[in-house]
């Protein structure tokens, strides 16, 4: 017999399933399909992650007759995405009223599905939300959605063919490649270039440091002291998740003269901004991504309360790190103010910028557009990683550098956070993902249609069902 819990989920799922009905989802697929030149048929979209933005992009994809699609994921099935393996926050920064990548439909909003699991009180209470719960409804949403990720799929090139693009992927039973006509790459945070490590650290062994984008042993940091260098939120959820495994000391090493206090993005998180930005000129754009940079995004509320209480944990300020040294099985770091030595370090110094870095795009970084190619700042906001974004068009497709030296560039679609500067933050943050996934899933028809218009056109005067069947009146004698 089912409890209240399981007969709510139950009915909420019965409930969608009812509304799709009403929305003819899925529907008929309306593409017309090609081939290669030797008569292979190809994909329409090849989708690379298997998280929110993907996801996103399936379900769009789906209602809008889009059907002949794969989505790839390189992780195993559940832990797509940061949220149950580098992701170290105990809730997110978002509050609970967001409504997830529901597409338009207001029973697959996380309020939704967590409102069958809990009472109004549980609901009300409720600030932000979990993490794990977070990635349960991830979970959730993929199974109600039938959303078929195929997982432990990485991509490792890119290969022009023709109209098509070849992609060779490393699977779990190995290599396989896979012809398509677009390929969506909803590759998260660390897409564009990897993790920032700074370059100090080059002889230093890799046992001794990891980034906060890397599976961290923690339980090991046991009665160590441990160094943390940065002061946004994965350094600090770092910090407190070593703490919380036993760590003897962690100290906190910012650059920042003070700790930021400020989170800058929190006032751009609204419709009308993530929908006009991409129509702003380059400059408007520019300034404001720098501006959001150059103010220094505070670590959340809750991660540094969650700090407080361990009298072992040190904030350094004014602690920008110039060198690394390792000696006896110990690291020193020389900064601004003096030397810190430490049994690890954990670097949470973001993310690169730098196409040449990524492997599946390396071999067509000089011929993609970026930004540093087409626009000049002013002196006053002069920035060099803003410089290595890359210059997106109106479907998130990469342009050429030069006209018709790699044209199949518009049917690589970035959808991930290297979009940022092009597009905001619409195909990487919690806020903003319905609008990137519907205009992403918009632009893809439109191509698709467009390239098919010959087609649609035959069709149309080949349509021949008649309305009306010639039994509809009496013949005047």
């Amino acid at each position: 017999m089912m409890n209240t819990k399981e007969h709510g989920l139950r009915a909420l799922e019965e409930q969608i399933r009812r509304e799709l009905g009403y929305l003819n989802y899925p529907t008929d697929n309306w593409v017309k399909p090609l081939n290669d030149s030797v008569g292979r048929e190809a994909l329409d979209v090849a989708i690379i992650g298997g998280g929110m933005c993907g996801m996103a992009a399936a379900f769009g994809l789906t209602k809008e007759g889009i059907r002949n699609f794969r989505i790839f994921d390189a992780g195993d099935e559940g832990f797509e995405g940061p949220w149950a393996t580098t992701a170290r926050m105990r809730t997110l920064r978002s509050p609970k009223r967001l409504p997830g990548p529901h597409m338009g439909l207001p029973s697959l909003t996380f309020q939704s599905w967590y409102r069958t699991q809990v009472d109004d009180e549980t609901w009300d209470e409720l600030e932000h939300i979990p993490r794990e719960t977070w990635m349960n409804y991830l979970r959730w949403y993929r199974q109600i959605l039938e959303i078929p990720v195929e997982n432990n799929n990485a991509l490792k090139k890119i290969i022009p063919d023709g109209e098509l693009l070849r992609l060779q992927f490393l699977g779990s039973d190995g290599d396989f490649e896979v012809l398509t006509r677009r390929l969506v790459m909803a590759t998260g945070r660390s897409a564009f270039g990897g993790v920032r490590v700074p370059g100090i650290f080059k002889d230093i062994p890799k046992k001794f440091y990891a980034h906060t984008e890397e599976m961290i042993d923690f339980p090991a940091l046991r009665g160590k002291d441990v160094l943390v260098i940065g002061g946004a939120a994965s350094a600090v959820d770092n910090a407190a998740v070593a703490l919380e495994n036993g760590a003897n000391k962690v100290s906190l090493l910012m650059r920042s003269e003070s700790i930021p206090r400020l989170n800058k993005f929190k006032n751009i998180a609204y419709a009308g901004f993530l929908r006009g930005y991409y129509s702003l000129d380059d400059e408007t754009r520019w300034r404001f991504l720098h501006h959001g940079q150059e103010a220094r995004v505070a670590a959340p509320r809750r991660s540094m309360l969650r700090l407080k209480e361990y009298s072992n944990f040190h904030i350094h300020t004014d602690s920008g790190v110039k060198d690394v040294k390792f000696n006896d099985q110990k690291i020193t770091i020389e900064t601004d103010k003096e030397e810190f030595t430490g049994d690890f370090v954990i670097l949470g110094t973001g993310y690169a910028i730098d196409i040449k870095r990524q492997a599946e795009l390396a071999d067509h970084a000089g011929k993609v557009l970026l930004w540093q190619d087409c626009y000049t700042p002013p002196a006053d906001v002069a920035n060099e990683e803003l410089g290595r974004f890359p210059y997106l068009g109106p479907a998130f497709e990469f342009l050429e550098k030069e006209n018709g030296i790699a044209p199949f560039l518009n049917r690589i679609h970035l959808f991930n956070a290297a979009t940022t500067l092009s597009h905001a933050a619409v195909s990487s943050d919690i806020p903003g993902v319905n609008i990137g996934a519907e205009r992403l899933v918009n632009a893809l028809a439109v191509r698709f249609f467009n390239e098919g218009a010959d087609q649609h056109l035959q069709d149309f005067y080949d349509y021949s069902d008649p309305e009306l069947l010639g039994d509809e009146w009496r013949e005047e004698v």
